[in-house]
């Protein structure tokens, strides 16, 4: 580590023991659509990935992207959601204000993981979301809960099969995780939830920017 990498860590460390520790999920409070944008475009091929494997499912009616940002899909690729009931969830209330205001769906604001949520939906995915939270195992299974057929999960930070176990790193200044997502974790986790081997798919993907994502794929067999 640098000289002034060292200073900053030893300056976010007497910020934490002057102050506290900072809310979670400060950093997503502003909504800022160059920078989802920004993100969004440097994955571009993963989002491809995405979209191929959403148009592949013909009997999706009702959707739910978990961690909308400002919107990226429901207003940029709103043609995908034709005759589709799509709802957008976020923590920041700016994002779903913004959101509100540049689109006819529907969207909600609140911590995933702690929400209540009783309607089930034909797909669930999330893009990078799975990387910041404060419980991976948690959120992976809520969503696999709350889908009725299909799960469709990206973590940005790298495919990391050797990984035993999960890796997270608290960030004070952005008020969130930096998580490392464990492949092999991941699958026990799912296999735990009742899901059989034949029903997932947890592999790498190429971003278009040189890194190797992860992307979670569930396809439920009734």
């Amino acid at each position: 580590m640098d000289t002034k990498a060292i200073r900053r860590t030893l300056s976010r460390e007497i910020k934490r023991r002057m102050l506290g520790r900072s809310p979670y999920g400060r950093h997503w409070k502003v909504a800022n659509n160059d920078w989802y944008l920004e993100i969004h475009n440097s994955n571009h091929l993963l989002h491809e990935d995405f979209r191929n494997f959403f148009k592949s499912k013909k009997d999706v009616k009702t959707v739910l992207e978990v961690g909308c940002g400002t919107g990226i899909y429901p207003i940029k690729y709103n043609d995908l959601f034709k005759n589709i009931s799509y709802t957008g969830l976020d923590i920041s209330e700016d994002a779903i204000d913004y959101c509100k205001k540049n689109s006819s769906f529907s969207f909600i604001s609140g911590d995933f993981i702690k929400m209540e949520i009783r309607e089930k939906y034909d797909l669930v995915y999330s893009h990078g979301v799975v990387d910041h939270v404060y419980d991976i195992d948690t959120f992976i299974s809520k969503i696999v809960q709350i889908s009725e057929k299909y799960s469709y999960i990206t973590s940005y930070r790298g495919y990391f099969p050797e990984l035993k176990g999960h890796k997270m790193m608290w960030r004070d200044d952005d008020g969130c995780y930096y998580n490392d997502v464990s492949i092999k974790q991941t699958k026990e986790n799912l296999l735990r939830d009742g899901l059989k081997e034949d029903e997932f798919i947890i592999r790498p993907q190429e971003n278009g920017s040189g890194i190797t994502e992860t992307i979670i794929e569930v396809n439920k067999k009734h």
